[in-house]
C-alpha cells in the first residue's frame, strides 16, 4: 500500500493573457501547472476552464493551444508551483507525480469543461492537494480564492474504508462520492 501523498501548490496570477503568463512562466517557472478561469462563447458567466502540467509550462502557454483558445473572454491563467518533495523512490512516469496527481485531482472534482483526461476515474492511490493563491506582482502578497468552486483544499484517501472525500472551501466543507462527476457539476453535497 502507497502512503498518502500530500501536495502543496502556490498558485499566482492573475495574469490577463496567455502571453503574459507565459512570459512570466519563461522567466521565473519551469514545471509547473497552468489553470485557466473564463467564459467560452456563449457563456454569459466567468467559470474554470482547464487545467494543465507541463515540465516547461511556457512552452504550453501558446496562443493556438488547444484549450486555452477556446477561452475568450474575461481570461484569468494562475500558474502553479509545487510547493512539497516528490515521494520518494523510483519514479515510473516521465511526469513527477505531485504534478500528475495535482492535475488529477483538479480535474476530477472541479467542473472543469475543457478537461477530457483525468476525469473518469479517481486517482490510484490516496492523494490531498491544498492550494495557496499569491499575487504575481509580487509573488508574496496572499489573494483570495479566484473562483468560489476553486477549493482549498481536495482529499482523496483511496485507501480508506468510508471512501469519503472531503473538498474544503475555507469555513464550508462538502463531501463527495468517488464517482465520475458530470461536464455540468461535481459530485459535492454540502454537509455543514
Amino acid at each position: 500500500m502507497q502512503k498518502h501523498l500530500m501536495i502543496a501548490v502556490n498558485w499566482y496570477g492573475p495574469y490577463a493573457t496567455i502571453k503574459a503568463a507565459r512570459e512570466s512562466a519563461r522567466e521565473f517557472y519551469g514545471e509547473g501547472l497552468y489553470f485557466a478561469i473564463g467564459r467560452r462563447e456563449g457563456e454569459t458567466r466567468r467559470s474554470m476552464q482547464y487545467i494543465g502540467i507541463g515540465g516547461d509550462i511556457q512552452t504550453r502557454l501558446k496562443n493556438d493551444h488547444h484549450k486555452l483558445k477556446l477561452v475568450q473572454s474575461s481570461l484569468q491563467i494562475w500558474l502553479g508551483e509545487i510547493a512539497t518533495a516528490g515521494p520518494s523512490g523510483r519514479r515510473l512516469k516521465i511526469t513527477k507525480p505531485t504534478l500528475d496527481y495535482a492535475e488529477w485531482l483538479h480535474a476530477f472534482y472541479l467542473p472543469l469543461q475543457l478537461n477530457e483526461k483525468k476525469t473518469r476515474s479517481a486517482p490510484d492511490r490516496s492523494v490531498t492537494v491544498m492550494n495557496k493563491w499569491y499575487s504575481c506582482k509580487d509573488w508574496i502578497t496572499p489573494q483570495n480564492r479566484p473562483h468560489p468552486g476553486w477549493p482549498d483544499l481536495i482529499d482523496y484517501p483511496h485507501d480508506d474504508i468510508s471512501n469519503t472525500n472531503i473538498v474544503w472551501f475555507g469555513e464550508k466543507m462538502v463531501e463527495s462520492d468517488s464517482q465520475p462527476r458530470t461536464r455540468q457539476s461535481p459530485n459535492f453535497k454540502i454537509t455543514g
